[in-house]
């Protein structure tokens, strides 16, 4: 019965807090407060810089003060965030705002991965990882579209209430998780923390190591590519053609097919193992943009985009339940956080690269790029799950 309530509390933690109100219109609120496109620029230049510097260091306070803890204390500070947004009033304040509102984010990231694994192994439970961990991505990502629908028909009244009310929201949030069993006592805690991070070698169960950093980066690079992709997609299908109304109803399905994609994780699961799984979205990313890159037809482009788009939900659902095995229980958190950073750094540099290739090359030059590097990444990351123990 009690791990029965905790799922529970854990379930309505993550459905709650993923309801932000502000999220689709968080650029334009900066506008509206008289932030110029610039400044509004360098909201995202401060939030990205604060992801980097403070991901590993939150990741470690969250294996040390608990993962339960570091989730209430991101889920408060996101909270903060949202209300001192209405009450700032100078454009510095509101830029170092996002300041706040990364490190917020980087004492969740990790540790509500890690708490679920840690619940699930408590109770013998680990198998159900990848497909209790898939139900709830579904649940978010349906709440998340919603709650995107919702904040900007609350804007047309005022710009202050999706912020006000995501506020409250989100102090709700905390207290379902503060209704959460802490299941790592404190003695583990002090053990833990008596000996940071010496070698990966330590923290990492996968043997040979190296074939473990080779699948990670190619996760890595994958989430770089899909992301990238996905972040140029409204340049991508303006150049085709699109309407502007058009595209703006492309992002809303993209929310519900990721719910579909994370939905699909444990039918997949039962069919096919977790490294055919993998390879197999792999190759249909890998297809489907060469695919794409011959396409004419507005409509057909439109759909095969919106399938590019869900197909790598289910990539990194998969790996993550796999990553989840290959970790130590002490540094969890720490470790999860440091990866955080690393497929940041790659979807950046990616991302960076991707705008370069877009001023010198054709669309369907670029889609082509894409197609022969979800290529490589298929090849990498199949020599590793060949190679598992």
């Amino acid at each position: 019965m009690k791990s029965n309530r905790n799922l529970l509390y854990y379930y309505i933690y993550s459905i709650t807090s993923a309801a932000i109100l502000t999220r689709g219109i968080f650029l334009i609120y900066l506008q509206q407060k008289g932030l110029s496109i610039v400044e509004v620029s360098m909201y995202s230049v401060v939030y990205n810089i604060c992801t980097a510097v403070s991901e590993v260091p939150t990741g470690y306070i969250g294996d040390r003060i608990g993962r339960k803890n570091s989730i209430i204390t991101g889920t408060i500070l996101l909270a903060c965030q949202a209300g001192l947004m209405v009450a700032a009033q100078e454009k510095v304040w509101l830029i170092l705002l996002a300041g706040l509102e990364a490190v917020a984010y980087t004492f969740i990231s990790g540790s509500d991965s890690a708490l679920l694994y840690q619940m699930l192994a408590s109770w013998k439970m680990e198998d159900q990882y990848l497909k209790i961990n898939s139900r709830i991505l579904a649940a978010q990502s349906a709440v998340m579209g919603g709650a995107i629908f919702i904040g900007a028909q609350l804007a047309q009244y005022s710009w202050n209430l999706p912020y006000l009310l995501t506020m409250l929201i989100l102090i709700v949030a905390a207290g379902f998780m503060c209704r959460v069993k802490d299941l790592m006592p404190f003695a583990e805690r002090e053990k833990s923390t008596g000996k940071l991070i010496k070698t990966l070698k330590d923290n990492i169960l996968y043997r040979p190591l190296g074939m473990f950093l080779l699948f990670f980066i190619g996760i890595s690079m994958i989430d770089g590519i899909a992301c990238g992709y996905y972040n140029l997609n409204q340049l991508i299908l303006e150049s085709v053609g699109i309407s502007v109304s058009a595209i703006g109803l492309f992002f809303s399905l993209s929310y519900i097919g990721n719910s579909f994609a994370y939905l699909a994780v444990s039918p997949l699961n039962r069919i096919f193992n977790r490294s055919r799984i993998i390879f197999l979205a792999l190759i249909t990313e890998c297809l489907g943009f060469l695919w794409l890159s011959q396409v004419q037809n507005k409509g057909l482009f439109f759909v095969i985009s919106l399938i590019l788009c869900f197909v790598p939900e289910i990539i990194f659902t998969v790996a993550d339940s796999i990553i989840q095995e290959w970790i130590v229980e002490r540094n969890r958190a720490t470790m999860l956080s440091v990866m955080s950073l690393i497929r940041s750094l790659c979807s950046g540099v990616i991302y960076g690269i991707f705008g370069i290739l877009l001023e010198i090359v054709t669309i369907e030059q670029f889609l082509i790029f894409l197609a022969v590097g979800f290529g490589v990444s298929a090849v990498s990351v199949l020599i590793v799950l060949r190679k598992s123990r």
